[in-house]
């Protein structure tokens, strides 16, 4: 699970930088069977990202409505489009734990960039 945590909060981070401009406050609506049932997941997630992950009890096609509701709101300037959740779950940050993540995630990082190549086809 840490590898697939790490990973996924990679993607997280870029996709936080693009939707918020950097500058604004983020959380995860977990979506799918495997989220929303393992706590100890939300809470990994939450602790490596830095960010509350919530289960909204209320989402249908989570995944379809939040790309939806990003490409919304990046078209439309002048709106913001936001939706009332129904948090059945939320996980919140450890901060003792998010320095741990850090070095991990630094870690992996480190290795994909060193192996990168191989597959990349770059030759450094």
């Amino acid at each position: 699970l840490e590898s697939v945590v790490l990973r996924l909060c990679a993607i997280i981070k870029l996709l936080t930088g693009v939707s918020s401009g950097g500058d604004g406050e983020c959380i995860l609506v977990a979506s799918g069977n495997a989220l929303e049932k393992n706590h100890l997941w939300r809470q990994m997630l939450a602790d490596c990202c830095g960010i509350d992950i919530v289960v909204d009890s209320d989402a249908n096609e989570g995944t379809s409505r939040g790309v939806a509701l990003l490409v919304a709101n990046k078209l439309c300037n002048e709106c913001s489009l936001q939706e009332p959740l129904v948090v059945e779950n939320k996980s919140v940050p450890d901060l003792k734990a998010v320095d741990n993540w850090h070095k991990a995630s630094l870690a992996q990082e480190s290795l994909i960039e060193a192996v990168s190549s191989t597959w990349c086809g770059n030759d450094k």
